[in-house]
């Protein structure tokens, strides 16, 4: 199983020549820098497992802060390079969700959900005219996927010959991917997605439960409005931190895509399960793909697409 590379040595560039590495993360790409003004910065230099996503990965990012700075709390973009391919942004204050939510009490947490939830329902309410990677900083988007058009398609392209094939329970994996299509057809709608939204990737301030940062923007598209919660259900499944952002999260939505909170969740995994389904076909290439599988096959084998959670309450999963 493929292992992901440690750190290389500390890339040289012009202007912040008193780069540290920033802990986290698994790009080994994030650094400190001290700005013109003083003040720290955050220096990504783009190296080539970043690249494997195109050459147009630094301006996506770039595009999407300047789309969502003053609505989302996102970093200052500072400033862009393509040569070497480089992101500058301002370092927002808070420590990762990551390091807080595993000792976090309940009412914490609560609080944590409820400014996540606002966070996720401005982030819904950025529309756009359709589905799809970004091609440039413009947000143009890439063409759709054909198999893309919906859960069944989907897994009829990524079933035959693959390791979703060793479940061996096909007409399981479709009833999921009917029931989940049918779910998603209540939204239309093509919005922002983060892409990547694990408590990594999230700064808060664990004293007031305040959201105070989205950052690595590496994996945004436009998607389902709820798309980014099914990555927070693989990730913390069960914890009464995911309630309450939905809980939050229900009053931004149009009228007649708000629900209660379970049968968001149950279309939050709806959404994911895209990703779950095409990740857990390529089971042996990496530790991701084996925990895909693994949530794929216990989906199957219990017939419901939140089957997995009803395992594991309250325990981290990845």
């Amino acid at each position: 199983m493929a292992k992901r590379p440690g750190p290389g040595p500390i890339p040289q560039v012009p202007g912040y020549p008193d780069l540290r590495r920033l802990p986290g993360g698994h790009t080994h790409e994030m650094f400190l820098a001290t700005g013109a003004d003083g003040r720290d910065v955050v220096v990504r230099v783009f190296g080539a497992g970043t690249r494997t996503r195109g050459p147009e990965a630094p301006a996506v990012q770039a595009g999407v802060l300047r789309l969502t700075r003053g609505l989302l709390p996102v970093p200052e973009l500072i400033e862009l390079r393509e040569d070497p391919p480089l992101l500058v942004v301002s370092r927002l204050p808070g420590v990762s969700l990551h390091s807080v939510l595993g000792t976090a009490s309940t009412p914490l947490q609560h609080r944590l959900g409820e400014s996540m939830g606002e966070i996720l329902g401005r982030l819904s309410g950025i529309a756009l005219t359709g589905p799809g990677g970004f091609l440039d900083g413009q947000q143009t988007l890439a063409a759709y996927h054909p198999d893309a058009v919906s859960l069944v398609t989907w897994l009829d392209a990524h079933y035959p010959g693959t390791a979703l094939a060793d479940i061996d329970e096909y007409d399981a994996l479709r009833a999921l991917a009917e029931r989940g299509d049918a779910l998603l057809a209540g939204s239309a709608r093509a919005v922002l997605v983060h892409g990547d939204l694990s408590p990594r990737n999230v700064l808060c301030d664990p004293e007031t439960g305040r959201i105070t940062g989205l950052i690595d923007w590496e994996f945004t598209h436009a998607g389902h409005p709820v798309e980014d919660v099914g990555k927070l259900l693989r990730r913390i499944p069960g914890m009464p931190f995911v309630d309450a952002t939905l809980a939050a999260m229900n009053p931004w939505l149009p009228a007649a895509e708000q629900a209660r909170v379970e049968e968001l969740k149950e279309r939050a995994r709806a959404a994911d399960f895209y990703w779950l389904l095409e990740v857990a076909s390529r089971r042996g290439g990496s530790p991701a793909t084996e925990r895909a599988w693994r949530i794929v096959r216990k989906l199957a084998r219990t017939g419901r697409l939140l089957g997995d959670l009803e395992a594991a309450p309250g325990q981290a999963t990845w």
